[in-house]
């Protein structure tokens, strides 16, 4: 595999062939439509204890990707990289590890079915990248964040009047979910349209973290922006969103240092803070979020150590890609909903469900993200919003890792849909660094200036 891309090209193919119709334009109503998020589910799958709808968010990235197919074979040429090859790689493993589990753990059909369905969405939502590092251009690139970027401040905006005016909010949505099957009681957290605070802060501090990034490094960025988010983040009471937001935060520091907006950032967070403390902390104290000995945290340690003694048995190749609700059952779990058919480990419940084999191929899809992100920070020609926005990417990729911990946002469709955005962005600024007849517009003035 090169150090870019392979590149297909069908034979005949005229080298100047160009597509009239900008994709980018779709890519980034696709990404504004994941605000809609749970609001709009079409029943699909059901096994009584869990439910595989099909979101309206999943139907709007097909078709994205079906206008990227038209797209190159009108241009007869397709780029897979080294991130789209060990994901691939990845999906051939989990597929095979799942097939492997029916003799092994006497799965049925419907069983497979909603293992591989699960699979099948993951891989659609991978597409995504591979649509984005063929049809995004440089120029494209900082619109495309800002999209993000905008669609998560409605996110954000929409989750606080949510907390205050709307408790309960996914009972209010879906009146007749059972709650122990489908969505917790949330009351007052901010859940947004995903109907989950740990999902929600985990979306919410993808974002914030690029920010933070940016104003590290000198770049404008309105401060009430940054301030939402953070607030947001607060609303939901997800300590995994707020470890992973220090630890993401620790991560700019190290590359970048510390920038005087960002000072400013955090003296104006620490006096709204500050002020809130009290309220916040009276908040926190009603769903025991400032205790470790709670029932969720302690839920968590019996689920890690339940995933460790499941992949001691099976190391190579893990249980199966999404069988974990099924195979619990034979180590003393119980299938009570959806929660029970995913483990809170992150990288551990990858590891369980696929084995060493589809650890390692996940952990290189993971160095190619940061080698990407790195060579951008690194590269002194390219314009600053653009280190600011692989080094924050860098970071907020570290961060979902240390969420994951927690909840299972490696494998939740909305976080990666957002990753895996990002990820196709620095892939993009990556090959401009190491093709400098590729830059266009910023970076080919910053170019011009350094060559001066």
């Amino acid at each position: 595999m090169s150090e870019l891309a392979l590149r297909f090209i069908a034979p005949g193919a005229p080298p100047s062939t160009r597509w009239r119709f900008r994709p980018i334009f779709v890519v980034r109503a696709t990404i504004a439509l994941l605000v809609v998020a749970q609001l709009g589910r079409i029943p699909m799958l059901s096994t009584g204890s869990t439910e595989a709808p099909l979101l309206i968010n999943d139907v709007v990235v097909m078709a994205l990707l079906g206008v990227v197919f038209v797209a190159a074979l009108h241009t007869r040429s397709f780029q897979v990289d080294a991130v789209g090859g060990a994901a691939l790689l990845f999906c051939t493993v989990g597929a095979l590890s799942a097939v492997m589990a029916v003799p092994r753990f006497g799965l049925s059909t419907i069983q497979l079915v909603v293992s591989l369905a699960y699979l099948a969405r993951w891989m659609v939502y991978f597409a995504l990248y591979l649509a984005i590092i063929n049809v995004v251009r440089n120029d494209d690139l900082m619109s495309l964040w800002r999209t993000v970027e905008a669609t998560i401040l409605v996110f954000a905006a929409f989750g606080i009047v949510q907390a205050i005016f709307l408790p309960h909010f996914a009972q209010l949505v879906y009146p007749d979910s059972v709650v122990w099957r489908d969505w917790d009681e949330q009351g007052h957290r901010l859940v947004s349209t995903v109907l989950d605070p740990n999902i929600a802060g985990a979306m919410l501090v993808i974002v914030l973290l690029i920010e933070i990034a940016q104003l590290a490094s000198g770049e404008r960025v309105p401060l009430w922006k940054p301030v939402v988010l953070f607030a947001a983040v607060i609303a939901t009471l997800s300590r995994s969103a707020i470890l992973s937001l220090i630890v993401g935060g620790l991560c700019i520091l190290v590359v970048l240092g510390v920038s005087r907006r960002m000072m400013k950032l955090v003296a104006v967070i620490g006096v709204l803070g500050l002020a809130a403390l009290p309220k916040i902390l009276s908040f926190a104290a009603a769903f025991n979020k400032l205790r470790l000995d709670d029932s969720s945290a302690l839920g968590r340690i019996v689920n890690w150590l339940r995933g460790l003694r499941i992949w001691a048995d099976h190391p190579i190749f893990g249980i199966g890609f999404n069988t974990y609700g099924y195979v619990s059952e034979w180590y003393g779990g119980v299938l009570r909903g959806t929660t029970t058919y995913s483990l809170d480990g992150g990288l551990l419940f990858i590891a369980v469900m696929t084995g060493i084999v589809g650890l390692a191929l996940y952990c290189l899809m993971l160095y190619f993200v940061v080698r990407n992100c790195r060579r951008v920070w690194r590269d002194r020609t390219l314009p600053g919003s653009w280190r600011a926005l692989a080094t924050g990417t860098a970071a907020a990729t570290a961060a979902i890792l240390v969420n994951s911990l927690f909840v299972n946002s490696l494998l939740t469709t909305f976080v990666m849909e957002l990753l895996w955005v990002l990820w196709g962005i620095a892939f993009v600024m990556s090959r401009a660094a190491l093709r400098p007849r590729a830059y266009t517009g910023e970076a080919r003035l910053v170019a011009c200036r350094t060559a001066a």
